[in-house]
C-alpha cells in the first residue's frame, strides 16, 4: 500500500484523497465512518481501501499501518483530536514500513504563539521528534475557507461579527495546500522540511468583508464584539466550547501580528501562484448570498 490518509473525510484530506486516486496511487483511508468515506470517494474510482479504525486503540492502528509507505495526517492540534493525533504519531514511529509521515500544521507553530492550534501543533512536533518519526510538515497560514464560519450572518445580517479589525493574514486556499501535500507525499525528494505556505497577499478581516461586498453588490460591515462575548456568542451558536476558545485566540494570534508576512512555497512546489482570495469568493460566494 502506497499511501494511508489520516483525516480523509476532512476539507483538505479528501481533496487530498482524491488528488492521489487521481493519479492511480493505491490509498487507504483510515476513519470513523466507512459510509461518509466511500459517498466522497467511490466516484472516484482507483484503488480505495477503506478501513473503520478506532484511533485510540493502539493495535488497531499498528494494523491500519501495516504496509504503508507513506502516511498523510491532518487532524487537530488540541483536545481529543490532538491526543489521538499523538497516539497516531507514535504508532508512526513504531511502523517498519512508513518511510515518511507528512502533517497538515499551522504557519507560526510554536510554544510562544497566542494561538492555541499553534501551541499545539508545536507539541506535536516535539513528540515526533522525540520519537525520531521521519516526518514533514505543511504548515499552512489561517484558510480562506475559514470565512465561510461567518456565511451565515453575513446571509441574514450582512454584518460579520469578529475580533481581529486589525492585524493581516495572506490567506491560504485549502485548495492549494491539498496540491501542496499530493506533490510532497509522491515527491521523495521533498521530505524532511517544514513548508510554510500562505497565500499571496496580507489582507485584514475588514479587506475580506469588503471583498465580499463587491461579490454581493452588498454593503456587509465587520463588526467587533469583546472577546469574551464572540466566546459566548459561538458557544450560543453550537460551536463546541473548545473550538470557540482556539478560533478567539486565533484571532489574538492575528491582532498581535503574528501571521504578517508571506512566502512563495506554493508557487515554489507548484510551479504557479497561490489562488487569492478574490479567487476564493468567487468559487464559493453562493455561500453568502
Amino acid at each position: 500500500m502506497a499511501f494511508a490518509v489520516i483525516g480523509a473525510t476532512g476539507r483538505v484530506g479528501s481533496l487530498v484523497v482524491k488528488h492521489l486516486l487521481g493519479f492511480h496511487e493505491a490509498v487507504r483511508v483510515l476513519v470513523r465512518d466507512p459510509g461518509k468515506a466511500h459517498r466522497l470517494f467511490d466516484a472516484v474510482g482507483g484503488d480505495l481501501d477503506v478501513r473503520a479504525v478506532p484511533l485510540d486503540d493502539r493495535s488497531a492502528i499498528d494494523a491500519a499501518l501495516e504496509g504503508v509507505r507513506v502516511a498523510f495526517i491532518a487532524m487537530g492540534s488540541v483536545g481529543l483530536e490532538g491526543n489521538l493525533q499523538r497516539l497516531i504519531v507514535d504508532a508512526a514511529a513504531r511502523s517498519p514500513s512508513l518511510e515518511q509521515v507528512v502533517r497538515l500544521s499551522v504557519l507560526n507553530s510554536g510554544p510562544s504563539s497566542l494561538g492555541l492550534n499553534q501551541q499545539g501543533h508545536w507539541s506535536i512536533d516535539f513528540a515526533a521528534e522525540a520519537l525520531g518519526l521521519p516526518y514533514t510538515t505543511i504548515r499552512p497560514s489561517v484558510f480562506s475557507a475559514s470565512v465561510l464560519a461567518a456565511a451565515a450572518e453575513i446571509r441574514s445580517e450582512r454584518t460579520w461579527t469578529g475580533l481581529a479589525d486589525t492585524g493581516r493574514v495572506a490567506l491560504c486556499d485549502h485548495r492549494d495546500v491539498a496540491e501542496v501535500a499530493v506533490r510532497i507525499l509522491r515527491d521523495s525528494t521533498t521530505w524532511g522540511t517544514h513548508y510554510d505556505l500562505t497565500g499571496p497577499r496580507l489582507v485584514s478581516w475588514p479587506d475580506v468583508a469588503a471583498l465580499i461586498s463587491v461579490e454581493l453588490g452588498a454593503s456587509v460591515e465587520f463588526r467587533v464584539i469583546p472577546d469574551r462575548t464572540l466566546v459566548y456568542r459561538m458557544i450560543d451558536a453550537g460551536v463546541p466550547p473548545s473550538k470557540a476558545e482556539l478560533l478567539v485566540t486565533r484571532e489574538w494570534a492575528i491582532l498581535r501580528g503574528e501571521n504578517e508576512h508571506t512566502t512563495e512555497t506554493i508557487s515554489e512546489l507548484l510551479g504557479r501562484p497561490p489562488r487569492t482570495v478574490e479567487k476564493f469568493l468567487r468559487d464559493y460566494i453562493d455561500y453568502f448570498r
